[in-house]
């Protein structure tokens, strides 16, 4: 029996037609695509708040919809916690009674979640006597989160809960995301269109193009495969690369990478860990042997595992231990034979690099 299976269709008046069907069995799943891609409908399906012309919703094995046979559980006995990009807290409750309006609301509960325990995990003991409107963007999802959890669901989702935040809070709030789920093991299914939100926190992800599914798998597998590399309004796969052992040295950061130097810009060491930098494959240049004299520092050793052609472009994939992508022109493609097995060298400037914790 799988956690939740979906089978939907709806064709709506502007021509747009949403089919997709597909079953979850992890913790964490990423729904992922771009805007307009039906992320938010198939959401909205699930939770209850939209009826299609066709469709089959099962959680946990029990139904919650079925337009075949007349089956439409209401949303609030659904047992489905939401969180939104606005994390909507009730602007007149304080954050204790934010938390508190979960805690009630929960008839269809099928866990119990310590009041206590949520606010020390999502550190909101000194936020309680304060309203929303006093509150950080960061701190209004961490309330969102609590409430949530409090409701006792069986199924977390979140629409793009990050998309309003800043770079530097992103980081902060997967962290609290992923130690509430490690906490209450809530199965949860995160909505975005962030590559970086999805390769660093996501077991699994669905992938979906106008109203299709093109992909599904572990990250770096399905976000890998052909129709998310060529869209039109993406940059290709982001490089994402979880780094330890940052210290600071004379002019820059150093870290080790797969068991492999890498220096980054100068900057204070990140308080947390793990951490990642991130880059653009644009940023990569491919050699087939190591060269010296250069101003380039970091010389990643890896092999080629995979070669992606789209439109003007070749992105190649190579394990270091962990996955880097490059993008080269066919022209250079060709003339360094770039092909599974083949032994290449990443050069990377230090520059290029974004540290993200």
């Amino acid at each position: 029996m799988s956690l939740l299976s979906l089978q939907c269709r709806h064709r709506y008046a502007s021509g747009f037609e949403l089919d997709v069907s597909f079953e979850l069995n992890h913790r964490f799943t990423s729904l992922f695509g771009p805007s307009g891609s039906g992320k938010t409908s198939v959401l909205s399906i699930i939770a209850g708040v939209f009826r299609p012309q066709q469709a089959s919703v099962r959680l946990n094995g029990r139904r919650l919809l079925d337009t075949a046979n007349g089956i439409c559980v209401t949303p609030a006995r659904r047992a489905i916690g939401l969180v939104f990009q606005d994390a909507l807290l009730f602007p007149h409750l304080t954050v204790e009674r934010n938390l508190q309006y979960g805690r009630r609301h929960r008839a269809a509960a099928r866990r119990t979640v310590a009041y206590a325990r949520v606010v020390d995990v999502l550190e909101l003991g000194g936020l309680l006597r304060r309203y929303p409107r006093n509150l950080s963007g960061g701190e209004r999802q961490r309330v969102a989160l609590g409430r949530a959890v409090l409701s006792g669901p069986e199924l977390l989702m979140m629409d793009e809960p990050l998309a309003s935040l800043d770079d530097s809070l992103k980081g902060r709030i997967l962290e609290y995301l992923q130690r509430m789920i490690a906490e209450w093991d809530i199965p949860t299914l995160f909505v975005t269109h962030s590559q970086a939100e999805v390769r660093r926190a996501a077991e699994w992800v669905v992938v979906l193009q106008q109203g299709r599914m093109v992909a599904e798998g572990p990250p770096d597998e399905a976000l890998a495969r052909p129709a998310p590399l060529a869209w039109g309004n993406s940059a290709g796969p982001v490089n994402l690369l979880r780094i330890e052992q940052v210290t600071a040295a004379e002019g820059h950061l150093a870290a080790r990478v797969a068991g492999q130097d890498l220096f980054l810009p100068l900057g204070k060491p990140p308080a947390v860990s793990p951490s990642f930098v991130q880059f653009r494959p644009a940023d990569v240049i491919v050699s087939r042997q190591d060269v010296s004299g250069l101003s380039v520092r970091n010389h990643l050793h890896g092999r080629v595992c995979q070669v992606a052609p789209v439109e003007g472009a070749i992105f190649v994939a190579v394990d270091i231990g962990q996955i880097v992508w490059a993008e080269v022109t066919p022209q250079a493609a060709a003339e360094l034979q770039l092909a599974p097995g083949a032994e290449v060298v990443c050069l990377l400037k230090a520059h290029c690099l974004t540290l993200v914790s």
